[in-house]
């Protein structure tokens, strides 16, 4: 019986060694994985391009004042639009489901800042029932477009979507009389 035990404790020892082994090969590869590549900046296109403008707009959020209706406000905390060097900003537009909601012009400006309190509440748009855009518990989800001009002709332009909280939905019965 003492050989056969000794054979068997042999085995268990190599098979624990292996799994040991194993073991830190993984540890070191995750470790590996876990750090995150160096940061690079990729250039497309020609280098000679002329540069647009740039808008700078924090996501929308749509909020509902009144608890019992139906009105939700879409606004953003600021809205930027720069031109190209050398440019001037001719217009800036805010489209919310393809409806034009506000339009700004400029002259001779190369940059335009439109703080949230320009809009007051926001703008305004129907909540929805509970569940209208595939969400449990939430409205209506509304696309939204920022487009600046500037004089050079070029275009430049934000898309984005925001979905609404559920606002209150009302179904009237028929009266029947018999």
């Amino acid at each position: 019986m003492l050989p056969r035990t000794g054979g068997i404790l042999g085995l268990m020892m190599v098979l624990l060694l292996l799994v040991a082994g194993w073991w830190g090969l993984a540890a070191n590869a995750s470790a590996a994985q876990a750090q995150p590549p160096e940061p690079r900046r990729e250039v497309q296109g020609d280098p000679a391009a002329p540069a647009i403008s740039f808008i700078d707009s924090p996501g929308a959020t749509c909020l509902r004042p009144q608890p019992k209706s139906d009105a939700c406000y879409i606004t953003w905390s600021y809205l930027s639009v720069t031109a190209a060097p050398s440019q001037y900003i001719i217009s800036m537009t805010v489209a919310i489901d393809s409806q034009v909601r506000a339009a700004h012009w400029g002259f001779f400006q190369q940059s335009m800042f439109f703080p949230a309190e320009l809009y007051g509440e926001g703008m305004r748009v129907s909540c929805g029932p509970p569940g209208a855009a595939g969400l449990p518990g939430l409205g209506r989800a509304y696309s939204y477009v920022l487009r600046a001009r500037e004089t050079g002709g070029l275009q430049a332009a934000n898309y984005g979507a925001v979905t609404c909280p559920a606002g209150l939905y009302t179904t009237y019965l028929p009266v029947t009389l018999r």
